[in-house]
């Protein structure tokens, strides 16, 4: 892709616009969805003038990224498809599609707008700020005991619910592109070094999200992969090796992790022990519940089109039978959440079928492929780090449905995709 890039003197109006967005949207996200739509509206709005500069100036769309964006757009018309196959009209399907895919439909609707590198830079800080500041507050008050471990403050004393998220894959991507930087330019180690162990000291310490550690752990392994022809020579290797020592001994010393993980291994023994009668009738935690959302979300696949599924509108209803089915009284269907399953990959196969998974995961590959062919290491790392954090979280969670999710995977995915040089740091 050929880029005109300016600065934000020369920029237009509707790059200013766009540049007050995307602050806007990086400090909400993980706060407020009122200002997170705000945001996102404004970005939309500006779209088509972004389009119309792109093609006034002459740039084009590189062939790997218009399949990921041609892919985007399958999947967006598959929805509405799917919707029609099972019998619903066109209006309702049109509903369908705003609101479960509108945000990763915003991928190509915002793309001309994040080509120009200065709105995707400052959108990546912006994201950075506001999850290192969050970060930095929760394990402040949690040390000091003005909230309990794993409340965060901004649901108990700010009535913000969603600063949890973000200590799943927000967090620790940011983490493994912070050591990225450190990394690709070793010069400017402590102004990574302080912000890093902050993350780490707030995940470990202040935090009773299990899928931020275990992703954290697998994301490393990953991560050493992606850069073992750096990692296995020179001064490297003590390094890293300091590192990981240092990580090992606030996770030995973090009773919340012990706590937290002894207890997801006790649930998933009390949840394999038990009948589907005990388990219907029984009160679930957080680990024995996603079992039995899967559960479920597997018979309601088995009764439905393999090819094509049931369709999003039709989901609820499917996963209330297939419940049925499974022995699930009425009495408790309460504790079900008939929308979601807690695991895209289920989801996708039980509301658009085999077709509709395979676009999916089509998405996210190719957005790897793009990346790869970036020039900037911390750009191409960073993506494929953060899209293998999104992939394995949504074996527990739903992202793309849950609005908090979706819209931090639209921002990852334009940050590091659409500008040819993302250029956070100089590199040497």
């Amino acid at each position: 892709m050929r880029e005109t890039p300016l600065s934000t003197a020369q920029a237009s109006w509707h790059i200013k616009a766009a540049l007050a967005m995307v602050c806007l949207l990086g400090m909400a996200l993980f706060t407020s969805v009122a200002l997170t739509n705000i945001a996102v509206l404004g970005l939309v709005l500006s779209a088509p003038f972004a389009w119309r500069a792109f093609y006034k100036t002459n740039q084009t769309i590189e062939p790997d990224s218009s399949l990921f964006l041609g892919l985007v757009l399958a999947l967006c018309v598959w929805d509405v498809f799917t919707n029609l196959l099972a019998g619903f009209d066109l209006t309702e399907s049109f509903k369908a599609l705003l609101h479960d895919m509108r945000t990763l439909g915003f991928v190509a609707v915002l793309w001309a707008v994040f080509v120009n590198p200065c709105v995707a830079r400052i959108a990546f800080w912006a994201f950075a700020g506001s999850v290192l500041l969050l970060a930095t507050f929760n394990l402040l008050f949690t040390s000091l005991g003005y909230v309990p471990q794993g409340e965060y403050f901004t649901t108990g004393h700010m009535h913000m619910s969603h600063m949890s998220h973000m200590y799943g894959q927000a967090l620790v991507g940011l983490v493994f592109v912070l050591v990225q930087m450190w990394l690709v330019r070793p010069q400017s180690s402590w102004r990574v070094a302080v912000p890093l162990v902050l993350l780490l000291a707030s995940l470990f310490l202040a935090s009773e999200r299990r899928t931020g550690w275990l992703l954290f752990a697998a994301g490393l392994g990953v991560w050493l992969l992606l850069n073992a022809k750096r990692l296995l020579v020179g001064k490297y290797k003590w390094l890293l090796l300091l590192a990981v020592a240092g990580v090992v001994v606030v996770v030995a010393t973090s009773d919340v992790v012990h706590r937290r993980m002894v207890l997801a291994a006790v649930e998933f023994g009390q949840y394999v022990h038990m009948t589907p009668q005990e388990r219907s009738a029984a009160v679930l935690g957080s680990v024995s519940v996603r079992m039995q959302y899967a559960t479920t979300a597997w018979e309601a696949i088995k009764q439905s089109n393999w090819w094509v599924g049931v369709g999003s509108i039709g989901f609820p209803q499917a996963y209330q039978a297939a419940a049925a089915a499974l022995g699930v009284t009425p009495q408790s269907w309460s504790a079900y959440n008939w929308g979601n399953p807690h695991n895209e990959y289920l989801y996708m196969l039980a509301t658009k079928g085999v077709v509709g998974l395979m676009l999916y995961l089509a998405i996210f590959a190719q957005a790897c492929r793009v990346a790869w062919k970036k020039t900037d290491d911390v750009q191409r790392i960073g993506l494929v780090m953060f899209v293998f954090l999104f992939m394995f979280s949504i074996t527990t969670n739903s992202m793309m449905i849950d609005m908090e999710e979706g819209h931090f995977t639209m921002l990852i995915l334009l940050i590091f995709l659409a500008p040819k040089s993302l250029d956070l740091i100089k590199q040497k």
